[in-house]
This record gives structure tokens, C-alpha cells and sequence, in this order.
């Protein structure tokens, strides 16, 4: 049994609709794939700059630190050195040890403080604690 040629020209009509209707729907859904792509786009453009930018910040921090450990060994350093001239000792003429170098002031209080503070550096410097008494 075939169909008639008015049911074939309605089945091919109906076909033809569903395929302009699913070009129409794809039409669609490759323009929303599209936009989707190019914010994907700026987005991931936008966290490669934020990115650069944190690795720049990390960098110039690193540097930072770097410097800051350089300026902490150089400082240590000159304290060992003003402690070890403060702590040489010699011996006088007449046999009494005595220390050449010497820090004085004309205030008593200002001595005491720098007294203090000298112990403090001496301590730290030999490994122990590096508060001043007192």
C-alpha cells in the first residue's frame, strides 16, 4: 500500500519544518555556545592578568625579603664587631687588666640605659637572650 501524494507532500512539509525549526534551535544554541566562549575568553584573560600580577607582587615581596635578610646579616655583623672592640681586654704596665674602649656620657642615667644595652647585644650576639635587664 503507498501513501497518496498528498499525504507524502504533507509528511515532506512537516520534515521540512522540523529541520527549519532545528536549524533555527541550533542556530540558537551556537550563538549561546559562542558568547559562553568569548566570556570564557575574558575570563580567563582577566585571571591570567590577575595571575601576572599576584607573581609580580610575590616577586617584589621575595626581593624584599631578600634584602631585608642581606640588611639583618650586615647588622649582626657589626654588632659582633662593636661587642668584640667593647670586649677586648688588656693588660696595663703595672698589671691590671682593663678594657681601651669605653663608652662614656655625662649623664648617669643615659650611661646606665647604654650600659644595658650593650649587655643586651653582648647576650644576644653569644646566643642568649637579647632583653636589656633592668
Amino acid at each position: 500500500m503507498s501513501d497518496t501524494p498528498r499525504t507524502d507532500e504533507r509528511k515532506a512539509s512537516f520534515a521540512l519544518d522540523t529541520i527549519r525549526q532545528l536549524e533555527t534551535e541550533l542556530t540558537a544554541v551556537t550563538e549561546q555556545l559562542k558568547a559562553a566562549q568569548d566570556g570564557w575568553h575574558d575570563e580567563i584573560t582577566k585571571g591570567l592578568s590577575e595571575l601576572k600580577r599576584a607573581e609580580s607582587i610575590y616577586t617584589k615581596a621575595q626581593e624584599r625579603a631578600e634584602r631585608a635578610e642581606e640588611q639583618r646579616d650586615r647588622l649582626a655583623d657589626l654588632v659582633k664587631q662593636f661587642i668584640y672592640i667593647l670586649d677586648i681586654t688588656e693588660e696595663s704596665d703595672g698589671g691590671r687588666l682593663f678594657h681601651p674602649t669605653n663608652i662614656t656620657s655625662c649623664r648617669a642615667g643615659d650611661l646606665q640605659k647604654a650600659g644595658q644595652l650593650v649587655e643586651a647585644l653582648r647576650r644576644a650576639v653569644k646566643g642568649g637572650s637579647d632583653e636589656p635587664q633592668g
